[in-house]
């Protein structure tokens, strides 16, 4: 147990020593940002995750004195809580955040967890239906949401109902991925093109994706890819695919399903006008693939 690695976001080693971290390098780092949330807080979140609970509850602690207890150190709060099997505690919290920021919608996500597990499936439901009403772009929830509802019929319905929020667009592509699984493609389309308008809306002045759009658009892709609906989504991303997302994944995907229809050349031209806008580290990722597929024989 003493030396279990820890490691940084990219997967690199930062410290062997568990014990050491714990002893020496913890208490040195809320020390130095006791006064600073924002640093505090970003300590505290990598401390839950490397499983350090005692030391990331001290930092909680810290921070409710800090920010007047806001929404997001609450939730923390709670998720530690839950990680220590302490539910009941969490729930006390995750009320006082509902109360707190009516408004809001995480707290119920995470309230339902605990709902759930304590075998309670019709409240926790219901906590996931008013969470999703105030915060209807929940991608968690929205999964636990139609894993729970068994009846189909109940949760296009509310899916539906949710999608004509304004700014929502996450509940269309649930709605569509329910009416993948019913094999029934032409309705899934419908609700991913809606989600996809919907996204473009957030478009700035410059005219450049937002996060929510290429999301929004590699997922589709993910999922047309995986039904293997090779045609549609080459009419799905030919309407909606654009070289300036700064991921390449829905550009791959397009890419790969020109490929795999007898257009090539086609594909890696779609490759080549990412690098343009690709965020570095995918570059070599997208070159390679242009290599691959430059080399791949033409199918007959």
């Amino acid at each position: 147990m003493g030396n279990t690695p820890l490691f940084d976001e990219f997967g690199q080693p930062i410290w062997t020593d568990r014990e050491e971290f714990r002893t020496r390098v913890i208490p040195e780092n809320i020390q130095a940002d006791w006064d600073n949330p924002h640093n505090l807080y970003t300590f505290v979140v990598q401390l839950y995750k490397d499983g350090f609970l005692e030391e990331a509850e001290q930092g909680v602690n810290r921070l409710l004195e800090l920010t007047d207890r806001e929404e997001e150190v609450l939730l923390l709060q709670a998720l530690v809580l839950m990680k220590e099997d302490k539910p009941e505690e969490g729930e006390r919290v995750l009320l006082e955040c509902i109360d707190k920021y009516p408004d809001r919608g995480v707290a119920h996500t995470y309230l339902a967890r605990i709902l759930a597990a304590r075998g309670d499936r019709e409240q926790a439901v219901r906590q996931l239906k008013e969470g999703l009403s105030k915060e209807p772009n929940q991608e968690t929830a929205l999964r636990m949401f139609t894993q729970w509802v068994e009846d189909l019929e109940e949760a296009s319905s509310f899916l539906e109902q949710l999608s004509e929020i304004t700014d929502a667009w996450w509940p269309l592509l649930e709605l569509g991925k329910l009416h993948l699984n019913q094999k029934n493609s032409s309705a899934a389309i419908a609700c991913f093109q809606r989600a996809l308008d919907r996204t473009r809306e957030f478009r700035g002045e410059e005219g450049f994706p937002e996060w929510e759009e290429e999301v929004a658009a590699m997922t589709v892709s993910a999922l047309l890819r995986k039904e293997g609906l090779t045609e549609e989504l080459i009419r799905f991303s030919e309407k909606y695919w654009t070289p300036a997302y700064m991921t390449p994944f829905h550009g791959m995907d397009y890419a790969q399903a020109l490929f795999d229809s007898g257009n090539p050349k086609e594909a890696v031209d779609i490759l080549a006008r990412m690098l343009e806008y690709v965020d570095p580290n995918y570059q070599n990722m997208v070159r390679l693939r242009m290599q691959q597929l430059d080399r791949t024989p033409e199918k007959a």
